[in-house]
């Protein structure tokens, strides 16, 4: 694989990193700052003045109109081609397009070759002759094609391809057999990756949202049962996210109606309370020894 090809790889390897970080990090920060403000005996101090768990996450709203946001912007940043894996996987086959041809002009007297991560197809530039595309048709079996050139859609189900050679493979019952066409459509493909079923922006506004809000529980609960531990504070923060990415991830990739997708924020916010409530009677039972 040619070393400009890594970028665009790499980059959207990195997006989606990020994407992740910025929706888990939020609620994982706030449990432990939350939990060290409570060991510390601050929070006590505080509430004795008069102040509540309430008024302290309400008069933290900056800090979670930030962890909003970026989360938005992290979300944005992939969305579009979340929602069209297709021009991710174009953008690496005309990049490799151009890889192949300016090594062939470097060096003109040998045959070159750019694999295309992904796509699962090879860029061939021989000497004196323009670059082709040889790549497999999965759904076909053994059946290989080469094209002067391919644009696929949008979800990587069909793709558009022009000066077209398929070469079908001999069988016992039949020879091999190739054909030609200046240009075909081909339909019915194995997808290279599952689109999203939502639109950028609503996406990236449902992750933020679930993100900042369960900052908000996450911390609200460490407080109200005043967590100490640093442990149990991580798993508290780690909750909430965590079931919810679970369950956005698989209602992503499948036929899903919108209504469906109230059940992340929900989870967001439910599986904190209901760590924090857990830790809490636990730790109580302990504290008062067996009976």
């Amino acid at each position: 694989m040619p070393l400009s090809l890594a970028w665009p790889f790499a980059r959207a390897a990195l997006v989606v990193s990020l994407e992740v970080a910025l929706f888990v990090a939020p609620a994982i920060g706030a449990a432990l700052a939350t939990s060290r403000f409570v060991d510390r005996g601050e929070a006590r101090a505080v509430f004795a003045l008069g102040a509540s768990p309430r008024s302290l996450i309400a008069h933290a709203w900056p800090l979670w109109f930030v962890f909003f946001t970026l989360s938005v912007a992290a979300s944005l940043a992939w969305g579009k081609q979340a929602e069209a894996p297709g021009k991710l996987i174009q953008a690496l086959l005309n990049d490799g397009r151009v890889a192949c041809e300016k090594a062939a002009e470097t060096n003109p007297a040998i045959a070159h070759a750019a694999t295309v991560p992904l796509a699962s197809a090879t860029w061939i530039c021989l000497p004196n002759e323009p670059a082709r595309v040889v790549f497999d048709l999965g759904a076909l079996g053994d059946v290989v094609a080469a094209a002067g050139s391919i644009e696929l859609s949008a979800d990587t189900t069909s793709l558009a391809a022009n000066d077209l050679d398929v070469v079908i493979p001999e069988t016992n019952d039949r020879p091999e057999q190739t054909l030609h066409v200046d240009r075909a459509r081909l339909s019915g493909l194995l997808p290279l990756g599952r689109p999203s079923n939502l639109q950028a922006l609503v996406r990236g506004v449902l992750l933020g949202a679930t993100s900042c809000l369960s900052a908000i529980v996450t911390s609200f609960s460490v407080l109200i049962v005043s967590i100490r531990s640093r442990a149990i504070a991580l798993a508290i923060g780690l909750a909430g996210p965590a079931s919810a990415l679970l369950v956005f991830s698989d209602l992503e990739r499948a036929p899903t109606r919108l209504f469906a997708y109230a059940l992340v924020p929900l989870l967001a916010l439910l599986s904190p309370v209901l760590v924090a409530s857990v830790a809490n009677r636990v730790s109580r039972r302990m504290a008062s020894g067996p009976a």
